[in-house]
């Protein structure tokens, strides 16, 4: 019939998780941790990041502007603690993580 098939490869892109070290003070019951997910030419709402701290895991969606807020509220004990931020991919994205220190004083 004179069709061709075709194999289109679509390769993923892959996010950038922009976080940085913080600190909190102890009284604070919910501590609020703000991360940003950056991705080339993309809407960036409603992806699902996790963050994982002292055992516990938070999850948190982005907003609009690729900013997403999680709320903390089992760190009840002065010290620093490493923090990993995660995004578990999907089919047009690859997974990305991201360590942070996150310190109560």
């Amino acid at each position: 019939y004179g069709y061709k098939l075709i194999n289109v490869v679509v390769k993923k892109s892959t996010p950038t998780i922009k976080a940085s070290k913080k600190t909190f003070k102890l009284k604070v019951k919910t501590k609020k941790y703000t991360v940003t997910f950056k991705l080339p030419k993309r809407n960036l709402y409603h992806y699902k990041l996790t963050l994982k701290v002292k055992g516990k895991t938070y999850k948190a969606y982005t907003n609009s502007k690729g900013k997403a807020t999680f709320k903390i509220n089992k760190l009840k004990k002065k010290g620093t603690f490493k923090a990993t931020i995660k995004f578990s991919g999907n089919g047009n994205l690859n997974k990305v993580t991201k360590s942070v220190k996150i310190k109560v004083k």
